[in-house]
């Protein structure tokens, strides 16, 4: 995408939709959440609609995410396991394939988060080690040790709730 404006659009609707190819939101609903009013929504979701990136689900406004969407975020649809899919390498250093994933992957963390109602400081935790992480994922050459060090941090923090699929990923990742 080359319009910054489609790539935030984009990824609001993935997370109104959770990734789900199925669901949908409303175009409108995107909009506001971003704060364009709803001329410019539409035109928003035309251009994601030109692209193949989103497509019209109802009359009323509602759209939802195409594989092609899913994929051009560098995320993966719900149901798709990552177990076997994500691992961090050993190398110092990531190559960009993997930061792919490992971006997808932070992504289905925050989806758990957001259902989350645990204790304060648990969140707040989290959030901590998700933004260290994006931050790290911001460097031209992110640390797989970092990376992984990150990870086990969150592994355990999410032993305290049902995240089972997460958990088996993450130990994945964090044994290879």
């Amino acid at each position: 995408m080359d319009n910054p404006e489609d790539d935030a659009y984009l990824n609001q609707l993935y997370t109104m939709t959770r990734g789900d190819t199925d669901a949908q939101a409303s175009m409108y609903d995107i909009g506001a959440a971003l704060g364009v009013e709803k001329s410019e929504a539409a035109s928003l979701a035309e251009s994601l609609f030109i692209q193949e990136l989103a497509e019209l689900k109802t009359l009323s406004g509602g759209i939802g995410i195409t594989a092609k969407g899913v994929k051009a975020l560098g995320k993966a649809s719900p149901g798709n396991s990552r177990d076997e899919d994500v691992s961090l390498g050993r190398g110092p250093v990531l190559d960009p394939d993997k930061k792919k994933q490992i971006t997808g992957l932070l992504a289905d963390i925050k989806t758990v988060l957001e259902k989350e109602t645990s204790s304060y400081p648990w969140i707040e935790e989290m959030v901590m080690d998700i933004k260290t992480m994006e931050i790290q994922l911001l460097s031209p050459n992110p640390k797989t040790g970092i990376i992984r060090e990150i990870f086990k941090s969150m592994h355990g923090n999410l032993k305290q709730i049902d995240a089972n699929t997460l958990n088996q990923t993450l130990t994945a990742i964090i044994s290879a």
